[in-house]
């Protein structure tokens, strides 16, 4: 399988799968670091995963994903790639499993729940190796981060406010320096200076 048939499946499905130039900026990052430990928010059916596996050929991935349904397309898929032995995925809620989360990354990747980001981060920062990586997707969330109009429903907003507090909060954080990468839904990456 090739990864354009599966992002047709994803498509196809309406299962949310990130945009090209997301996807190339990933796995650029991921062959710049050549991570070890590569820890994932939102596993989906895989298609990240498979993208950064396939940019480090040493790294191991622990993928976090609410679905069981989702979570099996994603084992299929991993192993369809040849991924299935250096793949663990976390059948949960990332809101219950990362706090319990032990050992360290160099690596983190989040695309889990949007309004979650700022709950999440702390237990990243704690997770991630000092000179390791954090990529965050979508954090601009749908435009609506920098611009709430008043007809958007009261969810969209609650979650573009909480997004809008966690993007200031990395890229003001002295522990990180980061970049804001203005493609897709917004990307920041970020490396953990101390």
């Amino acid at each position: 399988m090739e990864l354009a048939q599966l992002e047709k499946f994803a498509r196809e499905h309406y299962i949310p799968v990130m945009l090209d130039d997301t996807k190339e900026l990933l796995f650029a990052t991921v062959k710049e670091k050549q991570p070890r430990r590569i820890l994932e928010i939102g596993t989906a059916i895989g298609y990240s995963g498979i993208v950064m596996l396939s940019a480090s050929e040493l790294a191991t991935l622990n993928t976090i994903e609410l679905d069981e349904r989702t979570a099996e397309l994603a084992r299929a898929n991993f192993k369809e790639f040849g991924f299935d032995k250096r793949v663990n995925i976390f059948v949960g809620d990332a809101r219950e499993i990362i706090p319990v989360l032990t050992g360290s990354y160099d690596f983190i990747f989040l695309d889990g729940p949007k309004g979650q980001y700022e709950n999440f981060f702390p237990y990243l920062t704690d997770l991630l190796d000092v000179g390791g990586t954090l990529v965050c997707d979508n954090v601009l969330y749908k435009g609506l981060v920098e611009h709430v109009p008043d007809n958007k429903r009261h969810k969209h907003i609650t979650v573009a406010r909480n997004m809008r507090t966690f993007l200031l909060d990395i890229t003001t954080n002295e522990r990180y320096s980061t970049t804001l990468h203005r493609i897709g839904d917004g990307v920041t990456i970020s490396k953990k200076i101390r």
